[in-house]
């Protein structure tokens, strides 16, 4: 796996980057030398003579060229200070390695560079403003090292831990964060809270996980809860009055805008504790340590936080990033059959908005997700939350491509919201909702039979609940009067087409209801 070092003139790309490349066993590639060799000049002589832009151009092509080329396929590159500045080339870096922003202090980069000499963009930007202005960009990265905190040893260490279990990256500028999946990634726990150093932590948990896990109360590490609050599990309890015992155990515990609060549970505890953390002290930080498929694959990631409201599902709430995620796979061992049946509803959807290949895996690997094998379920998750973090990356807020997560869940939440948030699972409602979602789709001639039949064939082997008529009900239908995508009369509806072709068109309500009874 390639190995980009980035980070601002001065940071010790070259220098360290030589050394690293050697204790790894990888070529050494420092990107400002491969340009001068294309270019036949100088990077100085090059801005001299095409001016910045014209760098940038030439920079971009030599990536191009050494993400193409065989020889590089498992190089340490030295990133120019400028190279991921590029959105296209940044996100690119991110997909295909590992990318490690090396940042020391302000004042260390000062002393390293001094007058400035050699370094063209120096002779007309302050270096202060120019870290201000590629601040969000150097962000996105699998993991962001202080050289000068750290010596070569730590470095390499924490570079070795990274190729092992690359973190997957949500790249959202200053809010950029990491996913961890892994079985035991709950030992980083503790580093993660290190690095947070927040003036309080609040653990907040429910009685499920607390029976099957009262030896990881407390987090790994130096790091100790100040308190733990244990909610009562379950949809039903996913309201206010919850909401408001999250709020009050973290005042009475003197809360701060520093404090901490980590989520540790399902996808209810998630979304109570993000919204609580979203609306305490206007915004606080907060950290999803999911403990369920459901929760792993779809609500831990996205920012999407709140709770139920009488009228319908998730109808307050808020979006609100956490610092990161730890989806540690040993905590699927005690799920029950039937909660992580419920799960794989959301990874059908997920597979299904991928496309064609990632369908196919969930195919293939049947036997392996039934029996819970490690490396399947390792893989499952992954791709999960990678579709995941490029749609709320190219959508964070829902005005578009974010909508198509809601396969499913529109007439999925209203039955859901029919049976009292009782006797259907969240993921068990969503199943029924892509059945009803194929029949609207089919109805409307978006989607054939035989592409229809593949998705229902999937769902039934996967153990989902799919015969529709059993559960919708004349009661089912108004709940669709408050779903959070109603815009009047009609609803932004999410209809499958071929794996990877799902789209999204406003349907009148009736239209809706229509095609689900056909």
């Amino acid at each position: 796996m390639r190995v980009f070092l980035s980070g601002p003139m001065g940071s010790g790309k070259s220098t360290l980057g030589p050394w690293l490349a050697r204790q790894l066993g990888k070529p050494f590639v420092d990107l400002d030398l491969f340009v001068e060799q294309q270019a036949g000049r100088s990077v100085q002589e090059i801005f001299t003579e095409e001016g910045e832009s014209g760098f940038r151009s030439r920079e971009q092509s030599a990536v191009s060229s050494i993400l193409s080329s065989t020889p590089y396929g498992d190089a340490l590159v030295a990133l120019g200070g400028g190279t991921i500045t590029n959105d296209d080339v940044r996100r690119r870096l991110l997909r295909e390695g590992v990318l490690v922003t090396l940042m020391p202090p302000l004042s260390a980069l000062q002393q390293r560079l001094g007058n400035g000499e050699n370094r063209p963009l120096l002779a007309t930007r302050n270096l202060e403003s120019l870290l201000q202005e590629r601040r969000d960009d150097y962000l996105e990265c699998h993991a962001q090292l202080d050289t000068v905190a750290m010596d070569r040893q730590a470095i390499l260490q924490n570079l070795r831990e990274l190729l092992a279990t690359p973190p997957l990256v949500v790249p959202l500028g200053r809010r950029t964060y990491r996913v961890h999946v892994g079985s035991g990634v709950r030992a980083r726990l503790g580093g993660e809270l290190d690095r947070l150093q927040g003036s309080s932590l609040g653990l907040v948990t429910d009685s499920n996980v607390i029976s099957h896990w009262k030896d990881f109360v407390t987090p790994v590490g130096d790091r100790q809860p100040d308190y733990t609050l244990v909610l009562e599990p379950g949809e039903a309890h996913k309201n206010l009055q919850s909401v408001e015992r999250v709020w009050n155990a973290a005042l009475e515990h003197g809360a701060d805008r520093q404090t901490l609060l980590l989520a540790w549970g399902g996808g209810v505890v998630g979304d109570l504790t993000g919204f609580a953390a979203a609306t305490l002290l206007r915004g606080v930080r907060f950290v999803q340590m999911p403990t369920t498929l459901l929760a792993m694959v779809d609500s831990s990631v996205g920012g999407k936080t709140g709770f139920d409201h009488d009228r319908g599902k998730n109808l307050i709430g808020a979006f609100h990033q956490p610092e990161c995620v730890l989806c540690d796979l040993d905590f699927l061992s005690t799920l029950p059959d039937r909660e992580y049946r419920s799960g794989l509803a959301e990874v059908v959807k997920s597979m299904w908005l991928s496309g064609a290949s990632d369908v196919a895996f969930l195919e293939d690997a049947m036997a392996g997700i039934r029996q819970r094998d490690p490396s399947v379920l390792q893989e499952m998750v992954c791709r999960s939350v990678a579709l995941k973090s490029r749609i709320v990356e190219a959508d964070e807020r829902e005005a578009g491509s974010r909508r198509l997560l809601n396969l499913g869940h529109t007439v999925g939440h209203a039955i859901e919201a029919d049976h009292g948030f009782q006797g259907l699972s969240h993921g068990e409602s969503v199943a029924l909702g892509m059945v009803a979602a194929v029949r609207i789709s089919c109805g409307l001639g978006v989607m054939d039979r035989f592409v229809a039949d593949r998705l229902i064939t999937l769902m039934n082997g996967l153990g989902l609940p799919t015969d529709l008529d059993r559960y919708v009900t004349s009661g089912t239908w108004p709940f669709l009067t408050s779903d959070k995508k109603r815009e009047g009369s009609s609803i932004h509806f999410v209809l499958p087409g071929q794996p990877g072709e799902t789209q999204v068109q406003r349907l009148e309500m009736d239209v809706i209801r229509k095609h689900c009874a056909t």
